[in-house]
């Protein structure tokens, strides 16, 4: 399992270098200017983008056959699906440290962006969210759908994403009374639905794995 989540990383690293000089530049700016679009534009970009191109390691495996070839070595199916998974998670979680560091430095200079600061659970819980989401949908579509569709599987992902958060936020909204409790608690719904299900989504995701056959 180990050599499997360094191979995951090393896969992700390659397109991740790009993606965390952009992400500097696009923070720098965010700090320098005082606006609270930029900021909720820069935690949803680094953490829901870190995890999508974990997500794309999958393709890149199919086009370099290196997807093929990890079945030849002493591993089991579920490891490899596991270990996309707890790939995904980590890129996400490493997402969330440039958006605290981005959104603590703004907030140090510019004082909080929002009205109230416990908007900033509800931000990072719909990035959370989104990501757990897109991974739970994505990794079942490509292994059941085929490696050569994985782009517009991942679109699907991504926007099948957004309506279920959309969703739950609406209902939320209604439900809920307004007030901090309900924003606590709606940010917690938000992230317990998703990793509810990105927990099953894996089991689901090994058991379309072990029935594909190349």
């Amino acid at each position: 399992m180990k050599g499997l989540l360094k191979n995951n990383f090393y896969a992700a690293w390659a397109n991740a270098k790009v993606f965390v000089v952009f992400l500097f530049l696009f923070g720098a700016f965010t700090v320098a200017v005082v606006s609270q679009s930029l900021v909720i534009g820069f935690v949803l970009t680094g953490i829901i983008g870190f995890s999508v191109n974990a997500a794309a390691v999958t393709k890149n495996e199919f086009v370099s056959k290196w997807g093929k070839y990890k079945l030849t070595l002493p591993v089991r199916r579920a490891d490899i699906i596991i270990s996309l998974f707890l790939n995904l998670a980590a890129w996400m979680l490493a997402g969330m440290v440039f958006a605290v560091a981005v959104t603590g430095l703004s907030w140090l200079l510019h004082g909080c962006p929002f009205d109230n600061s416990i908007d900033m659970l509800s931000m990072f819980a719909l990035g959370i969210s989104m990501s757990l989401f897109t991974g739970a949908l994505f990794f079942p579509l490509f292994y059941l759908g085929g490696e050569e569709r994985s782009e517009v599987f991942l679109v699907i992902s991504l926007l099948c994403a957004f309506g279920i958060d959309f969703t739950i936020i609406s209902v939320w909204n209604e439900l809920a009374q307004p007030g901090i409790r309900s924003i606590v608690m709606g940010a917690a719904v938000l992230v317990g639905c998703s990793l509810l299900a990105f927990v099953l989504s894996c089991p689901l995701t090994v058991q379309i794995f072990k029935r594909k056959e190349y």
